[in-house]
């Protein structure tokens, strides 16, 4: 009896939390540490989550970066 009302509660909760921490950014590995991210907020929203600072590597494309895609390095 326990274990399920136990059960019961934690089940619920463990959805909320996962609903709750939303969508993870959009991140594809281009290996030796290099980053391609559809744009610049999921680029920093990347790097955001290991607390490392963003670095473009395409000057250029940081300027256009919210509608671009970018290329970066968490360092």
């Amino acid at each position: 009896m326990r274990r399920s009302l136990t059960l019961c509660l934690l089940v619920p909760a463990a959805l909320v939390a996962a609903c709750a921490t939303g969508p993870a950014p959009i991140v594809t590995r281009l290996g030796d540490g290099v980053y391609k991210s559809p744009t610049a907020k999921d680029a920093e929203a990347y790097c955001r989550n290991f607390g490392a600072p963003l670095r473009y590597l395409d000057p250029k494309a940081a300027a256009r970066a919210p509608q671009g895609e970018v290329t970066y390095r968490c360092d």
